[in-house]
C-alpha cells in the first residue's frame, strides 16, 4: 500500500495558532493605516475646499482684506455660500450644530468643551464635515487675523482628536492668505517686516506627537509632510 503524506494535527494547530498571532499583530496596524489614510485625504479635502471658497468668493468680491469684517455670519452668507455646498446651517445662538460630543487632545487628554460654540456661525458641508467660522471684528485695522475657522473634517465620528480630524485654519489679511494653526502663530499681530509669525518646525513637531502634544499645530505638519499624517 502507498503512504499518505499529511499533517498531523499538532501541526495544524502550530499553524493555526501562528497565523492568529501574525493577524492579531497586522490587523490593527492596517486597521489604522486604513483611518489615517482617510483622515488625510479629508483633511486635504477641507483644506482645499476653504482655499477654492475663498478664492472664488475674492474672484467676485475683491481681496479678503476688504471684505466688510463685522460678523461671522455676516461673512458666511454674504461671501462663503454661494461658493459652497453646504447642507445645514445654524447662527448664532441657534440649536442643531452645537457640541455633543467629547473632544480630545492629540495626547488623549479632554480638550476644554465649547469647540464649536454656539455664539458662532457653524454650519454642515456636503462631505459631512463640521465647520465654524469667527470674525475678528475691525481685523484690518488692528493687524490681526480676520477669521478663525474649525473643521471636524468627518463631522461627529470618532475619533475626536485635535490633529486627527479636528482643525484650526485663519484667514490672514494684507496676504491674503488661509493657513493651518502651526503656519501662523496665532494670535500674534502682522509685521510689516516679517509678515505673520509662524511656529519653529521644531514648536510644530513638538505639538504634534501622540505622547504628550495638544496636536493643534498639527495642519501645518501635515502640509509640510506631503499631506501625510507621519504621527
Amino acid at each position: 500500500m502507498k503512504k499518505l503524506n499529511g499533517f498531523t494535527l499538532a501541526e495544524v494547530l502550530i499553524v493555526t495558532v501562528i497565523i492568529g498571532i501574525i493577524a492579531a499583530i497586522s490587523i490593527p496596524i492596517i486597521s489604522e493605516n486604513i483611518k489615517n489614510k482617510d483622515l488625510e485625504s479629508r483633511f486635504t479635502k477641507a483644506n482645499s475646499i476653504l482655499k477654492q471658497t475663498v478664492a472664488r468668493a475674492e474672484a467676485e468680491e475683491g481681496n479678503f482684506t476688504n471684505w466688510a469684517w463685522i460678523t461671522s455670519d455676516k461673512i458666511f452668507f454674504e461671501y462663503f455660500t454661494p461658493h459652497l455646498a453646504v447642507t445645514k446651517v445654524c447662527k448664532p445662538n441657534e440649536d442643531g450644530c452645537e457640541d455633543d460630543i467629547e473632544y480630545k487632545y492629540l495626547k488623549g487628554t479632554p480638550a476644554p468643551s465649547n469647540v464649536f460654540p454656539k455664539n458662532l456661525t457653524r454650519f454642515i458641508t456636503a462631505d459631512g464635515a463640521k465647520w465654524l467660522i469667527g470674525v475678528n471684528a475691525n481685523c484690518v485695522a488692528k493687524g490681526e487675523y480676520c477669521a478663525i475657522i474649525r473643521v471636524d473634517v468627518n463631522g461627529d465620528a470618532p475619533p475626536n482628536v485635535y490633529g486627527r480630524d479636528l482643525f484650526t485654519f485663519f484667514m490672514l489679511p494684507y496676504t491674503n492668505e488661509v493657513k493651518p494653526e502651526g503656519m501662523y502663530e496665532f494670535p500674534l499681530a502682522y509685521d510689516e517686516n516679517q509678515g505673520w509669525k509662524e511656529y519653529e518646525r521644531s514648536e510644530i513637531e513638538s505639538d504634534c506627537n501622540t505622547q504628550n502634544g495638544g496636536g493643534t499645530l498639527c495642519g501645518a505638519k501635515i502640509i509640510l509632510d506631503g499631506y501625510k499624517m507621519k504621527y
